[in-house]
């Protein structure tokens, strides 16, 4: 598992609070249900660093109902955890999560432990192949842009004869 957190290793070597939260809503989008409690570790493992991840509670009001709760609100509260890195938001997203998903309890513990190796092995951005593929996936997007680029003046000059 050395390889499955080098993400978040090195947002925490960095310093960097926003991958931090990012690493952190990507563990609870892998397993809502943090099985092994993974995601909890993750937090502990922020602190012992000395890093303050959390923000004010913006006050937008969470939806208490639990009848109401969906996988609809969950993808919300994880959105907004991006905006808004509350201890409140965080632990409510957690029991929402948990609350949502828990028919998928049954699943084997051995299930998500290979869920989370293929999860934490796409999380693995210090990789060569990953940047190697990142910068062909930038220069092919600039050689598309170009060519519309072009067509776009090329029809617009051949409209105006």
């Amino acid at each position: 598992m050395a390889n499955s957190t080098t993400f978040l290793d090195q947002a925490i070597q960095e310093k960097n609070v926003r991958k931090i939260r990012s690493a952190i809503v990507s563990y609870i989008m892998a397993d809502p249900l943090d099985r092994n409690n993974e995601t909890l570790k993750v937090i502990d493992k922020v602190k012992s660093a000395g890093i303050h991840i959390w923000e004010e509670h913006d006050g937008r009001d969470f939806e208490h109902d639990r009848t109401k709760w969906d996988k609809k609100y969950f993808s919300q509260l994880q959105a907004q955890l991006m905006t808004n890195f509350s201890k409140e938001r965080f632990h409510h997203t957690m029991e929402v999560g948990k609350e949502v998903y828990k028919g998928e309890l049954t699943a084997k513990s051995s299930d998500s432990s290979n869920h989370f190796s293929k999860v934490n092995i796409s999380r693995n951005v210090g990789s060569k192949k990953n940047n190697t593929s990142l910068g062909k996936n930038i220069v092919a997007g600039m050689v598309v842009i170009a060519t519309a680029a072009v067509l776009y003046y090329l029809i617009k000059y051949l409209i105006k004869k």
